[in-house]
């Protein structure tokens, strides 16, 4: 297998097949909020690079949902925060999954990136009230 490599910040890295991802840490691994988060399920971390517009699509709907969910009850639990990754995934995999054209994908994307924008500031507020921010 060829690996192409290359330098970002000097810090050389792999960028063939999942690699990339295995490299870069996620950004709740050393949170002290909500610490028993769910994993990223293996079918999306196990993405092609080649597919990343299909991950950050999954992405975005979790936190789309997650977010909305939270706006819906006024409350922020863990559990509300950081929900099971199943309903997105299953959602994605019926809904999205055989979507080729990245173009589209990346239209869907949008859309979820908007409701979480238009929902960031009063999750936020209810989350830094309940002690589930970071």
């Amino acid at each position: 297998m060829t690996a192409r490599f290359a330098t970002i910040c000097g810090i050389p890295c792999i960028l063939a097949g999942t690699a990339f991802a295995q490299l870069v840490p996620e950004a709740f691994e050393t949170s002290e909020v909500c610490p028993n988060r769910p994993s990223e399920p293996a079918i999306i971390a196990d993405m092609d690079v080649r597919e990343s517009h299909k991950r950050i699509l999954v992405q975005r709907m979790y936190r789309a949902a997650a977010f909305q969910d939270i706006v819906d009850a006024g409350l922020c639990t863990c559990e509300a925060r950081f929900p099971s990754w199943d309903i997105a995934v299953d959602y994605y995999l019926e809904n999205y999954s055989r979507i080729d054209d990245q173009y589209e994908v990346q239209k869907i994307t949008k859309t979820y990136r908007k409701s979480i924008a238009a929902n960031r500031a009063k999750v936020r507020e209810l989350c830094e009230a309940q002690g589930n921010w970071d």
